[in-house]
């Protein structure tokens, strides 16, 4: 079975450590993992994170999708959406709101931020639990609002907002969550039952966890062999198709 990782990293993690390209392709690869999607937050600065991703994209073209990361309070927010989106044919954003330290009920350039991504017809990944300011209910207006751009809580919103995020999207039809990094038994599960394998994503969160128990935990939640394929790469090749 094919497996695309839809959630992981590149760049300095937030210990530090450096990492590469080549040893995350490798490394993802010993597991069985024929893509990944990546955005890079280690930089201070959107630009140099978008140069790391976009340098990985040119170095291995047939494995990286990359994201943009995108800080709607920068002044070259919407410069940087034209560039990352258009010129380097990115195929997602992520919005970490903590990162960038913004607060998703009071930022008024999200609206005109979101309106310019919804025009390239890519997805939209958001961050959610870890922080007051990630909250899931707060992004669900989006989602409504853009009801032909993809929308996806990485981490199932982690095992603060696990339950609640998994309870408002349910009735969302363009909205997704991704499993890496929870490890929360009973919000898996919930996830599968109540979401469907339709409407999840797998993903590793690498170099920050564990590839083979991100791969492994999948197949102790029942599962058929079909819905296994979704998850592991079935929605991912949706999601990575633009939406024009």
């Amino acid at each position: 079975m094919k497996r695309y990782d839809f959630h992981s990293h590149l760049g300095k993690t937030r210990s530090g450590d450096g990492n590469s390209a080549h040893q995350m392709v490798k490394e993802l690869k010993a597991f069985g993992i024929e893509k990944v999607g990546i955005v890079s937050l280690s930089a201070d600065s959107m630009i140099a994170n978008n140069d790391i991703i976009y340098a990985a994209m040119k170095e291995y073209p047939d494995f990286v999708e990359g994201y943009a990361d995108i800080d709607p309070k920068d002044p070259h927010a919407m410069d940087e959406i034209h560039r990352t989106l258009g010129e380097m044919k990115m195929n997602g954003v992520k919005f970490m709101s903590w990162k960038h330290g913004y607060n998703v009920e009071n930022c008024p350039q999200l609206d005109q931020v979101i309106d310019e991504i919804s025009k390239y017809g890519v997805h939209i990944q958001i961050h959610g639990g870890a922080s007051p300011l990630c909250t899931p209910i707060v992004w669900l207006k989006y989602a409504k609002r853009y009801p032909d751009t993809n929308f996806v809580f990485t981490h199932i919103c982690g095992r603060e907002f696990g339950s609640t995020c998994i309870e408002a999207v349910k009735n969302i039809e363009n909205f997704y969550v991704e499993t890496s990094a929870n490890m929360e038994y009973d919000i898996l599960l919930k996830a599968k039952e109540v979401l469907g394998s339709k409407k999840i994503l797998f993903g590793t969160d690498w170099p920050y966890k564990p590839t083979n128990i991100e791969i492994e935990k999948l197949y102790h939640l029942g599962f058929t062999e079909a819905e296994l394929e979704d998850v592991f790469y079935k929605n991912a090749e949706k999601l990575w198709q633009r939406r024009l």
